[in-house]
């Protein structure tokens, strides 16, 4: 009888501590991230998107070297933002590091073109806390 009440209480705060957490997992934090950068891609928005850049982004696109530092990274997303191309994204994995200031998720992009062509590529973006914050320590695509 003790134990099977030991086991209850258990079970109960493993419940407890995740089912009603108000907090979602770091993972969903960083998905709901990358949904957010997306969004502002799509709306031309480069005051917010670089606002997810930490200070010492690296961006690495398909023919290009990588581009360093949030100068470079702003000119290299204002091209990007102004051409006609619709870009998105969606985030199908997240990890989270143990110490919890350092994860990586990766995902699919789709470019729709002018011509009403598409084209399907993937991403990898690494994440770093800065003041408290996610921001895109690295950003790689193709």
């Amino acid at each position: 009888m003790q134990f099977a009440l030991l086991a209850l209480l258990i079970f109960s705060a493993g419940i407890s501590s995740t089912a009603y957490s108000q907090k979602p997992p770091v993972e969903d934090q960083i998905a709901a991230l990358e949904s957010k950068w997306s969004g502002m891609f799509g709306e031309r928005d480069l005051e917010g998107v670089m606002a997810l850049m930490a200070k010492d982004s690296v961006l690495i696109m398909p023919g290009s070297k990588p581009i360093v530092g949030l100068e470079e990274i702003r000119n290299a997303t204002k091209v990007m933002l102004e051409s006609d191309d619709q870009v998105s994204w969606v985030s199908d994995f997240a990890f989270v590091s143990a110490s919890g200031d350092m994860a990586y998720d990766y995902g699919t992009a789709t470019t729709q073109n002018p011509d009403g062509s598409s084209v399907q590529g993937h991403y990898l973006v690494v994440w770093v806390k800065e003041d408290g914050k996610w921001k895109v320590a690295a950003d790689m695509f193709n």
